[in-house]
């Protein structure tokens, strides 16, 4: 299984997981009643000291990235599950970093 970028890793949150489900059926139609039994019988069979965001994590790996690799057209083993993952992560923190300064830009009006 492929890896996100560290920053990612590190930063990766549940509240992501929901914001990745929300791009998936916004972009691609995914229906979201039917992924979540999946990934629920799926964290079912996992370890239990296993975190959420590591089993989701995994679930979208294995099970999300080859589909979403058909429907774009690239190769089985190209990593659009992660990128995806990277890009809601990381547009988070941008979007965090901006409203901050835009927060103390105002504080000095």
């Amino acid at each position: 299984m492929s890896r996100l970028s560290k920053q990612a890793e590190d930063e990766f949150e549940e509240i992501h997981i929901r914001k990745i489900w929300t791009e998936l059926r916004e972009r691609f139609g995914f229906n979201l009643k039917y992924w979540n039994a999946e990934y629920d019988k799926y964290q079912q069979k996992q370890p239990r000291d296993m975190h959420d965001v590591s089993v989701f994590f995994r679930f979208g790996n294995d099970r999300i990235n080859p589909l979403l690799n058909v429907i774009l057209g690239r190769a089985s083993g190209f990593p659009t599950f992660n990128n995806l993952c990277t890009w809601i992560i990381t547009g988070q923190q941008k979007n965090r970093r901006s409203q901050q300064s835009k927060n103390s830009e105002a504080g000095h009006l």
